[in-house]
């Protein structure tokens, strides 16, 4: 009984320690080798939250965003508390919206703000993933409307410029660290890794050009923020 106590805190110790490593790694911007200490660590306690949870966020930012999402939906199954809940659900939406579902990540999004519903970054991507949509069905309507013919080439003409607009915005920096339970270093300091990171311009024209006259102006109040609070990866301790 005393062998199996020890042994059962000896791997707690070495889940902690690959964590931490693996959180020093991920700082450094090592991805790959962050990686490889958060999935060690995941294996030796396949419960733990944190360990899915920062390998998500490793390989996100290695711009594997189905390893993540996998990572991200194991993490929000054994999540024990709101925010833990909360930050899995919102990453999970900012891998989708990398690959263009912003459908499925505006349902993340309204998931996520569900647990936490005051965070402002949750909120913004949540409308912007709903402004992308309505862009979406706007570009079907037009395409049902010209009927093919030279009037669907020259939709195709109209809206080439627009297509890089379309793409989420990288991140950039290493991920967000916070003590608290699934908290981010905006909420713990107040400061945000997103202020002055505006809406590209092209992305901004691309979608009051799609969205109709009576939303244009709801539009424009929400991408006339402060911010553009896409895709961000939230970095925890164990």
């Amino acid at each position: 009984m005393i062998t199996f106590g020890a042994a059962f805190l000896s791997a707690q110790e070495n889940y902690k320690t690959l964590v931490f490593k693996g959180n020093q790694e991920f700082d450094q911007k090592n991805y790959e080798s962050a990686s490889s200490k958060y999935m060690e660590a995941a294996k030796l306690n396949e419960k733990e939250f944190t360990a899915h949870y920062n390998l998500g966020n490793a390989l996100y930012k290695r711009e594997m965003y189905d390893e993540a999402k996998a990572e991200f939906e194991k993490a929000e199954k054994i999540a024990s508390t709101l925010p833990d809940k909360s930050a899995a659900l919102y990453n999970l939406g900012n891998a989708y919206m990398q690959q263009q579902d912003s459908k499925k990540a505006a349902e993340l999004y309204k998931q996520s703000l569900k647990q936490d519903p005051y965070n402002e970054s949750i909120r913004k991507n949540y409308e912007i993933a709903m402004l992308k949509e309505k862009e979406k069905e706007q570009q079907k309507k037009e395409k049902n409307n010209s009927g093919g013919g030279g009037g669907d080439d020259q939709n195709k003409d109209k809206n080439k410029g627009n297509e890089k607009g379309d793409q989420p915005e990288k991140q950039d920096g290493a991920g967000q660290q916070g003590k608290g339970e699934g908290e981010g270093k905006d909420q713990n300091d107040g400061k945000s890794d997103n202020s002055g990171n505006k809406m590209p311009k092209d992305l901004e024209d691309a979608i009051l050009n799609r969205v109709g006259n009576k939303e244009r102006e709801t539009a424009k109040r929400i991408l006339n923020k402060n911010s553009y609070s896409m895709p961000q990866s939230n970095e925890k301790d164990w």
